[in-house]
């Protein structure tokens, strides 16, 4: 194949939109530069809408694994991660406390009351106190 052979360019082009696709999916790895006063933005934020936010429609946000990553690599790009890091491997009895009466008001609320298994609740209160863990 060469490049004046008009396969050779559907070829290209092909192979072309199927990166593209790899590179635009959920997945995808982007490179993304963040000054230290938008890393503690979004880390302040992001532990705002987990443990101060009322709203029981912040769950769907707290529990998030794509958020969950997200904190955990702006934690790990912050000027004082280690101490980050070591703040946040002890339980925090009070977001606990917050966490659980959330989640009761959530369940609560539910148009649809669906039984979930002490694991599956386990789980959950996992996903929505990261990066504390769960006492």
């Amino acid at each position: 194949m060469n490049k004046h052979d008009p396969s050779s360019r559907e070829h290209e082009a092909d192979e072309n939109m199927d990166q593209s696709k790899a590179a635009s999916g959920e997945h995808a790895v982007k490179p993304v530069y963040l000054t230290q006063g938008e890393i503690n933005a979004l880390q302040k934020a992001i532990m705002f809408l987990k443990f101060e936010c009322e709203e029981t429609d912040s769950l769907l946000y707290a529990g998030s694994p794509l958020l969950n990553s997200v904190l955990e690599k702006v934690r790990d790009a912050h000027d004082y991660a280690e101490y980050t890091k070591d703040f946040h491997s002890r339980p925090n009895e009070y977001a606990e406390r917050f966490m659980r009466a959330k989640l009761e008001r959530s369940y609560a609320e539910e148009l649809a009351p669906r039984e979930r298994t002490a694991e599956q609740r386990a789980e959950i209160l996992g996903a929505c106190m990261y990066p504390f863990p769960v006492k």
